[in-house]
């Protein structure tokens, strides 16, 4: 499907870094029902969502992102924490939007599974 198997989803909790490995959320997500979600819903239009204090948006990263766009395979779900933050999914969701298309398949986590490895935040 040619997803990118070294993504990780990570959030700030307490100072510390909680990240969590793309690959292994899509195992545990496998067998959860999936939904519509609104693409509408998605609240991280305007939130640097790749690039954080590690990467710095230059052409090549911005164009690499926008291939991963166009190649984004809307029949898999996008996954969705408890809280309903996106785990994996925001190209499908650019994908989605670009198509004006409404909805995008979803699973949401009912329990966060505890992440891969947590971090002190900011790093030292």
């Amino acid at each position: 499907m040619g997803f990118d198997v070294t993504a990780s989803y990570a959030t700030v909790v307490d100072g510390h870094r909680h990240v969590w490995e793309v690959p292994r959320l899509w195992e545990l997500s496998r067998d959860l029902p999936t939904f519509d979600y609104p693409v509408t819903d998605f609240d991280g239009m305007d939130l640097d969502c790749w690039y954080g204090r590690v990467h710095v948006p230059t052409v090549r990263s911005v164009l690499t992102h926008m291939k991963r766009i166009e190649r984004a395979d809307l029949t898999h779900p996008i996954i969705l924490s408890q809280s309903g933050a996106v785990m994996d999914g925001v190209h499908r969701i650019c994908r989605a939007w670009l198509a004006e298309q409404a909805t995008v398949l979803a699973v949401r986590f009912t329990i966060d599974p505890p992440p891969d490895r947590v971090e002190p935040y900011p790093p030292t």
